[in-house]
């Protein structure tokens, strides 16, 4: 007996399960061609979240600036705070992203 991961969600399952435990899957009559392209389709799906998480994070990066530049809040101020908060943020959020992306990528 042997530990394999489900295809679709990576689980840890024996070879011998007949699904999933977790998505409940069936691994009985799944084809290595069937697996595959299961597998393929869950890493685009995942590779579209992600990239839809970054371009969030930009725009949430870019709203900060927006903020800064075109209210140009008072020092200390309430929008200020929020602006710079936007910012760093975003910053932080798309730099995350774009490294899971690139992780995902080599994960393939």
């Amino acid at each position: 007996m042997a530990i394999i991961s489900c295809p679709v969600c990576e689980h840890r399952v024996s070879n011998k399960a007949e699904q999933c435990p977790k998505c409940k899957t069936d691994l009985t009559a799944a084809t290595p061609e069937k697996l595959a392209a299961q597998h393929r389709d869950r890493m685009l799906r995942q590779s579209q979240s992600l990239m839809n998480q970054s371009m969030l994070a930009l725009l949430l990066f870019l709203a900060g600036f927006g903020i800064l530049y075109w209210w140009q809040p008072e020092t200390g101020s309430y929008n200020e705070y929020v602006s710079t908060a936007a910012i760093a943020l975003g910053f932080c959020w798309y730099v995350v992203c774009r490294a899971r992306i690139i992780w995902l990528k080599r994960k393939k």
